[in-house]
């Protein structure tokens, strides 16, 4: 592990640290480049000024230098443990219009594009799993030794979809430090009928619960196909906020304690990358809500940084916005919200 920073830390984020290869519908393509949740959710917390400890497994042959582009960015290392366990850190992503992902049989599109097939990715595998073990830990799973013990000491956590086992693990193990604010995206490998009996005991523990209105549809298949009553259900089981981030860009956002609803729409913008976008809403969610423990100006935040990482390519694209942009683009935005 790297040394921790000087400056406290004020968020620990745990994820995925991958290298990416990815095809956007157009532009060129990026391959092999700094990828997974992970950075895309710190630099979205970073983006508002917030300063993020990242917890993950890598293995040997990570990119040291992107590690080093992290650290010069303000965001904290010393969490990220490297495994000598065999760990495919490879994401193939490509995407069949602007918005829509795929992430299987990557020779098929390279050779459909004319593009050379990298030869980083042989022998790749599609990373998307339909279902994930209830009992059995990945090499990318984290574990309870993996949190720097003085991460414990920040006041908020995000965990970004991961596994079922470190979803299960990480939030008790959140709580036994100072963190107040604990909130989580889910992971679609457990968003599923088969795992409705599990889905209490996993969220119970957390402040904001984030899914995706697919994710939320697909568990609730035979019992609900309604959003707000999806989130009603979920806010039952323990969190104060559930946010849907729906197909259409906007965040459904449902609170328990205040009994209240509200929609925030997307901002509009031009699509380059989509990749990370709702990791990034996650990072700034986090910052906003602990700013002011309102979850309509936490979703704002959330959605204008979102919108910020469609607009380029890697997580570190965020964090060169133009001074005033986003507070300017936030006062647009905030009008348009609606209580339902």
């Amino acid at each position: 592990m790297s040394e921790t920073f000087l400056t406290p830390l004020n968020a620990v984020f745990g994820g995925r640290l991958q290298r990416d290869f990815i095809l956007p519908f157009e532009g060129k393509p990026q391959l092999n480049v700094l990828g997974g949740n992970l950075p895309y959710a710190a630099a979205g917390y970073a983006l508002w000024g917030g300063k993020a400890g990242l917890v993950a497994r890598v293995n040997s042959e990570f990119p040291q230098d992107w590690l080093d582009q992290l650290r010069q960015a303000g965001i904290d290392t010393g969490g990220i443990r490297t495994v000598d366990e065999p760990l495919d850190d490879r994401r193939f992503i490509v995407y069949l219009d602007p918005l829509t992902p795929r992430m299987d049989n990557p020779l098929t599109y390279f050779a459909e594009r004319k593009i050379p097939f990298p030869r980083e990715l042989m022998g790749y595998e599609t990373a998307e799993q339909r279902f994930c073990s209830k009992v059995e830990y990945e090499p990318f799973s984290l574990h309870v030794n993996d949190v720097p013990h003085s991460y414990l000491d920040a006041p908020a956590a995000h965990i970004c979809p991961i596994d079922f086992m470190s979803h299960k693990l990480m939030p008790s193990l959140l709580k036994t430090g100072l963190i107040e604010i604990l909130t989580m995206r889910s992971t679609t490998c457990y968003m599923d009928p088969t795992y409705w009996e599990d889905i209490r005991a996993l969220i119970t523990d957390l402040t904001v619960f984030m899914t995706t209105e697919a994710e939320a549809k697909r568990l609730f298949q035979g019992r609900s196909v309604d959003v707000w009553e999806i989130a009603v259900a979920l806010a039952a089981y323990g969190p104060e906020i559930i946010v849907v981030n729906m197909a259409d860009g906007s965040a459904w956002v449902y609170s328990r304690l205040q009994a209240k609803r509200w929609i925030v729409p997307a901002y509009p913008t031009r699509v380059v990358d989509p990749t990370g976008m709702l990791d990034a809403f996650d990072g700034a969610f986090l910052f906003g809500y602990r700013k002011n423990y309102d979850p309509v100006e936490a979703t704002l935040c959330g959605n204008i940084t979102a919108a910020l990482c469609l607009e380029g390519f890697g997580p570190l694209y965020m964090l060169d916005t133009l001074p005033g942009l986003k507070e300017a683009r936030l006062e647009a935005l905030r009008p348009r919200v609606r209580a339902i």
